[in-house]
């Protein structure tokens, strides 16, 4: 019988410390975000350079591959200020599906052209008929 007490008393243990660090472990994992200009991790925080938006348009030409005969030859980003000149652009557009695909992904290893960004997407072939969906452009 006392070895039946103390197998019950061990897992009771067992399962305490599982439980506290079980929670310890939940609770590190919790990271509230919110929206804004800047980002914070742990006790770092990063202004953004940009602050009041960039707008993204886009140029098209004929091309053959593309099913409407017409595909997206140059994506441009405009509106950038000043206070992010020297720092990388990397752009991303994905399609409205219910699991985005991404369509093209481009990147600038340093701003220069006074608030411009234009990145080539030719060799994408995106078709204009394409419902284009989500736009990402990270700066910095």
């Amino acid at each position: 019988m006392a070895k039946k007490k103390n197998s019950r008393k061990a897992l009771a243990v067992a399962l305490g410390i599982m439980g506290v660090a079980g929670l310890s472990v939940a609770s590190a994992s919790t990271l509230n975000l919110t929206a804004g200009n800047e980002v914070a991790i742990g006790t770092d925080t990063f202004a953004a350079c940009d602050t009041d938006g960039v707008a993204v348009d886009y140029a098209y030409a004929a091309n053959s591959a593309a099913a409407s005969g017409y595909a997206i030859t140059n994506i441009t980003v405009t509106g950038i200020a000043a206070a992010c000149a020297s720092e990388p652009l990397t752009l991303t557009l994905a399609d409205t599906a219910a699991t985005p695909a991404t369509l093209f992904t481009g990147s600038v290893a340093s701003l220069t052209n006074g608030g411009t960004a234009t990145l080539n997407a030719s060799a994408s072939n995106i078709d204009v008929a394409t419902d284009l969906g989500k736009v990402t452009v990270i700066i910095g």
